[in-house]
């Protein structure tokens, strides 16, 4: 009998300013939205900062479950486990491994995310809020009927769908015992002058795109 495949989705309460700024702003209780594989969460996928001391300069990570722990505080999380066939799990992961791949190209969309207040999705190649990827890979490998036609879903709707998926809501404590920084280059220390070029660059390379762009792309192929 075939092994039932799951896109583990979490909703995470980051423990960082502006993780509690959007909070403060959104009203709801969690901030961040990431992937997984695997139950055991040693690895989560999303589009986020690629630096804690680069707020800025973001893009496609492979997150690793430490950056729910900061300061003695511990993420609140939410996990929700969507069932999938074994080709979609297949291909999801080939995706991920492909965005991994070429991860520089991969930026995340500051221009979307401005547009939050406004409820507006602004599309642009390669790039997304951490919404958008979850969304846009739940839409095309996921079968949840609702979420289908959605140009836009804020954190808070998405984790409403989603609920009748949950399988876990607490503190990421319970994850952290076995885990490791597995490549993660969020905790590394580097120069204002590196944080500042990078943060430069990686929007400058959006704002051009978003100029030139001429249709949306789901997903790189």
């Amino acid at each position: 009998m075939p092994q039932q495949r799951f896109l583990y989705v979490v909703f995470l309460s980051t423990p960082f300013r502006i993780g509690r700024m959007i909070r403060a702003i959104t009203g709801y209780p969690y901030n961040h939205t990431a992937l997984s594989l695997s139950p055991e969460m040693k690895y989560l996928y999303s589009f986020s900062r690629h630096y804690k001391n680069a707020p800025f300069y973001g893009g496609f990570t492979k997150e690793s479950i430490l950056r729910c722990h900061h300061g003695g505080n511990f993420a609140m999380m939410k996990i929700c486990a969507v069932p999938i066939g074994e080709e979609e799990y297949q291909s999801a992961k080939k995706t991920i491994e492909r965005l991994e791949k070429h991860r520089e190209e991969n930026i995340y969309n500051m221009i979307s995310a401005a547009c939050f207040p406004f409820r507006k999705s602004v599309r642009i190649k390669k790039s997304f809020t951490c919404a958008e990827f979850v969304l846009s890979m739940l839409k095309k490998y996921a079968d949840i009927p609702v979420l289908k036609e959605k140009d836009f879903c804020s954190i808070k709707e998405l984790s409403a769908v989603l609920d009748i998926y949950k399988i876990y809501e607490g503190s990421s404590e319970k994850f952290l015992e076995n885990a490791d920084w597995c490549g993660d280059t969020f905790p590394e220390e580097k120069g204002r002058w590196f944080y500042w070029k990078k943060t430069f660059s990686n929007n400058s390379k959006l704002a051009y795109r978003f100029v030139r762009r001429k249709k949306t792309e789901l997903l790189p192929r």
